[in-house]
């Protein structure tokens, strides 16, 4: 009886393209994780004056609550917002906005302020992703 010869390193190709094949699926699902929409965002639509507003886009599936806090800088005189804030702050001048059982859409946040913004302003958006259950702090800045 003969023995069959055993070519190991015919098998290496075969290895691999199954190693390469692996490792761009795990490429492939990384960006799209990197680059999945935020269920929640938002831009100013206004950064000046006395009026500062802030523009929210929730996305389906939207997250059941999030939280909104605006920050401006010190010495800054809230005198209203709308929808009313939860909490504001007048010595550190920010505002904080609490949504519960939210639904995708639009929403502005508006900031009156006793006299024109100085300094800057900017919002922290806060949740928990409805797919993955994964907490999620986002800046916004004008």
């Amino acid at each position: 009886m003969t023995k069959q010869p055993h070519f190991p390193h015919l098998h290496l190709p075969i290895y691999v393209s199954v190693f390469f094949f692996v490792l761009v699926l795990a490429l492939c699902q990384s960006l799209t994780d990197a680059f999945a929409a935020n269920q929640v965002s938002g831009r100013y639509l206004s950064a000046s004056g006395t009026n500062i507003v802030l523009s929210l886009s929730i996305q389906t599936p939207s997250p059941t609550n999030f939280i909104v806090e605006q920050y401006l800088s010190p010495g800054n005189i809230i005198i209203g917002t709308s929808p009313t804030a939860k909490k504001i702050n007048t010595a550190k001048s920010n505002a904080k906005w609490i949504f519960r059982n939210s639904q995708n859409g639009n929403i502005s946040l508006s900031i009156r302020l006793q006299e024109p913004l100085k300094g800057s302003a900017s919002a922290v958006i806060r949740y928990s992703d409805p797919k993955s259950g994964a907490f999620t702090e986002l800046r916004i800045l004008p």
